[in-house]
């Protein structure tokens, strides 16, 4: 995680194929609803040779990336700019 003592979590909307896209980024239980998607891109881990889609979405006007494994797992990459956070 990027902020140590923090949970973070990321709610995604589940449509027919399952978890689609962020909707909110929860943190310590506060929800911060995700403005819009900026970019998806999809990759292959060189390592393990498993997919994942990184995200770069805005909330509250600031760019959070969010990296969702094929496995389900969810981070906030660094390089997210989450001054919105008290």
């Amino acid at each position: 995680m990027i902020m140590p003592g923090r949970k973070i979590d990321v709610r995604f909307y589940s449509g027919y194929k399952g978890e689609e896209t962020p909707r909110a980024l929860v943190v310590d239980g506060r929800e911060y609803p995700v403005e819009c998607v900026l970019a998806r891109e999809r990759g292959l881990s060189d390592d393990t040779r498993t997919t994942f889609e990184i995200f770069r979405v805005r909330i509250a006007g600031k760019k959070v990336i969010i990296k969702r494994t094929g496995a389900g797992e969810t981070e906030v990459l660094p390089g997210s700019d989450l001054a919105f956070l008290p």
